[in-house]
């Protein structure tokens, strides 16, 4: 139970209880069960107490020092909790339903029995949190800072992460379905399994971020940096990602059916017997590119450069590939039936083995 003699202290504002911590230095405080509503605590130092199942309703702890402090079961009800640090906080089935939290600091805490529906974070600082499986299916977290952040298994469908920091952050197995994660930062996120469909990562920043084996059908990634990202088995089934730069990126065994690679750039990526079937690559780039035993049929590949990539048992049936750029490029035993090869550039390419049975526009020397 709380110390009545220190109950006084904190009772009598946030400018005597500093001053009377100071002094005393008390190895421990512990104000269990107190009724502080109503208070005015704005910028009190509450670092290490034991608060838990204090009352807080109505409370000015705006700017107020919480960093440690066990806050387990305490009630903030229309409290003002407005740039308060919270790091490593205890907060478990604490209610802070209605309260101001906008900008706090709750870097390093366990997050995962809140109730943060509907609350406004404003740019809160939640990196190193731990959200495992929480529901914040529709919630907006624009701006916030979730760095290294644990999400893993999190219902996060059509949620708001425009702008967020998402680096580092853990989305393994997350529901991500329809978010918006548009000029998000995701540099090295680990998205491995998670569920991206119809998701918005136009011009996120996702260099060297995880994706294997996510699914990302319909996604729109146009102008995102996906550089030394890994995308292997990753189902891209018709996804937007115009003028996206994938240099160095793995995409083995990625499903890219029907997506719009249109002007990407995947120079030097790995993308060995990736299925890019019907696939819009227009003017992509596909420079210095792994692609053996690559399903290219029936893509339309109108002037993608292809310049010294490895093409071999490689499948172009069908394709257009007018204009294309085939200098120096191995495409022995490639399969280019009836491909459209139209003023296509061809100088030193290896055609040993190649199928160019019913090929348009094109016949070896």
């Amino acid at each position: 139970m709380a110390d009545l003699k220190i109950v006084r202290h904190i009772k009598d504002g946030a400018e005597h209880w500093n001053a009377w911590r100071e002094k005393a230095q008390p190895e421990a405080i512990d104000l269990t069960k107190v009724d502080l509503s109503g208070l005015k605590l704005s910028g009190a130092n509450l670092s290490q107490v034991n608060l838990s199942k204090a009352n807080f309703s109505r409370t000015d702890l705006s700017y107020a020092n919480l960093v440690g402090a066990n806050l387990s079961e305490a009630v903030f009800s229309n409290a003002n909790l407005k740039g308060s640090d919270l790091r490593g906080a205890i907060l478990a089935q604490a209610n802070i339903s209605q309260a101001n939290v906008q900008d706090v600091n709750l870097a390093g805490t366990d997050l995962r029995s809140l109730e943060l529906r509907g609350i406004n974070l404003g740019s809160a600082n939640l990196s190193d949190t731990d959200l495992r499986g929480v529901n914040l299916s529709g919630e907006s977290f624009k701006k916030i800072n979730l760095h290294s952040a644990n999400l893993s298994g999190a219902d996060l469908q059509n949620a708001d992460f425009s702008g967020a920091n998402l680096s580092n952050v853990n989305l393994s197995h997350a529901k991500l379905s329809r978010a918006k994660l548009r000029g998000t930062l995701l540099t090295r996120a680990n998205l491995c399994g998670a569920s991206l469909d119809f998701a918005d990562v136009s011009m996120a920043g996702c260099l060297m971020a995880n994706f294997s084996e996510a699914i990302l059908n319909k996604a729109i990634l146009n102008k995102a940096n996906l550089g030394g990202a890994i995308l292997s088995g990753a189902q891209l089934f018709g996804a937007e990602l115009c003028d996206a730069f994938l240099g160095d990126a793995f995409l083995s065994m990625a499903n890219l059916t029907k997506a719009n690679l249109s002007h990407a750039d995947f120079s030097r990526a790995y993308l060995y017997r990736a299925i890019l079937t019907q696939a819009i690559c227009i003017e992509t780039k596909f420079r210095h590119t792994e692609m053996k035993e690559v399903d290219l049929s029936m893509a339309i590949l109108k002037q993608a450069n292809f310049a010294v990539a490895e093409l071999q048992n490689s499948y172009l049936g069908g394709a257009d590939l007018s204009g294309a750029n085939f200098m120096g490029t191995n495409l022995s035993k490639a399969n280019l039936a009836n491909a459209n090869l139209t003023d296509a550039l061809v100088e030193s390419t290896i055609w040993e083995g190649a199928n160019l049975q019913g090929v348009i526009g094109f016949s070896l020397p």
